[in-house]
C-alpha cells in the first residue's frame, strides 16, 4: 500500500511539472527575456555556473519542480542567443571604399 501511494505520488508530482514546463516551452522567449531583463545568468562565467543559476531561479518560479533536461537546454539556447548580438559573417560586411 504505501509503494503504491509512493507512486502515485510520484506521478502526480511528475505530471504537474510536465504541464508547467510545457506552458513555459509555448512561450520560451518570453522566460528567456525574463531571465535575461533580472539578470540571473549575469556574471556566470561557465556553463554549468548558468545552469545552476537557471535551475534555482526555476526552482523558485515553479515551487521547486525540477525542470527537464531538454526544457532546460533550450532555456539555455535561448538565453544565450538573447545576450549575444547577431554575428555577421565575413561576406556581408561592406567593402571599404578607396
Amino acid at each position: 500500500m504505501v509503494s503504491g501511494a509512493a507512486r502515485d505520488a510520484g506521478d502526480l508530482v511528475e505530471g504537474a511539472a510536465r504541464r508547467i514546463y510545457a506552458d513555459f516551452e509555448r512561450d520560451l522567449d518570453a522566460l528567456a527575456l525574463e531571465i535575461e531583463s533580472a539578470g540571473v545568468t549575469h556574471g556566470a562565467t561557465t556553463v554549468a555556473a548558468r545552469k545552476l543559476l537557471l535551475a534555482d531561479y526555476l526552482l523558485a518560479k515553479t515551487d521547486g519542480y525540477l525542470p527537464p533536461k531538454h526544457f532546460m537546454d533550450r532555456l539555455m539556447l535561448r538565453v544565450q542567443a538573447r545576450r549575444q548580438p547577431a554575428r555577421r559573417s565575413v561576406a556581408a560586411q561592406p567593402l571599404p571604399l578607396e
